[in-house]
């Protein structure tokens, strides 16, 4: 059904295949082949998104695609493509004052550098993510950050540190309620 809807959406914006509007709806197209796995489309979806962002000079729309195409790169195992695109999307974020895409580019690059096995960055990452959260007041990021931060910890045999912060991502994730994330910080506790 979503997909129907973002086909339409083409169908009618493809008049005007340099709007923001085609942009937006293309990186809505990502988004649904990205939940399903197909990273190949989503990809391209994104990129032809990139495309017309790049070409109206709409830095926010070109900071997402870029996120979106670094996590598509991380889903692939390929790192350093992936590093690549969310430095890039920070750039762009820290310099119109994004906060909240600031916060999920750190969170990001502490998930690559995690995977690296460079727990000492991953930790600086997250906990760089963490406090902007915090700042804006952002429960669901709080929660994801330390919910990271614990499996960090527990990657270094850090125990007691592991078990605080997953209780407080277990904490938040109970005050809103979220079965899925209380469901992931039980397991991890």
């Amino acid at each position: 059904m979503a997909e129907e809807i973002v086909e339409r959406r083409l169908a009618i914006s493809g008049r005007d295949t340099e709007s923001e509007e085609t942009a937006d709806t293309l990186r809505q197209q990502g988004w649904i082949y990205d939940l399903r796995d197909d990273l190949d489309r989503a990809e391209l979806a994104y990129l032809k998104s990139l495309e017309i962002y790049e070409k109206l000079n709409n830095k926010e729309g070109i900071a997402k695609d870029y996120s979106n195409i670094g996590a598509i790169y991380r889903k692939r195992g390929e790192l350093g493509q992936a590093e690549k695109m969310h430095q890039k999307a920070l750039a762009i974020e820290d310099e119109l004052g994004l906060q909240e895409g600031i916060a999920r580019e750190y969170g990001n690059l502490g998930l690559i550098s995690q995977m690296q096995g460079d727990l000492d960055r991953a930790e600086e990452m997250h906990q760089k993510a963490l406090a902007i959260e915090e700042k804006l007041g952002r429960q669901e990021g709080m929660a994801r950050q330390y919910g990271n931060l614990g499996l960090i910890y527990l990657k270094q045999r850090e125990l007691d540190r592991a078990e605080e912060v997953l209780q407080k991502a277990l904490a938040i994730e109970e005050n809103l309620g979220h079965q899925e994330g209380m469901a992931i910080e039980y397991a991890n506790i």
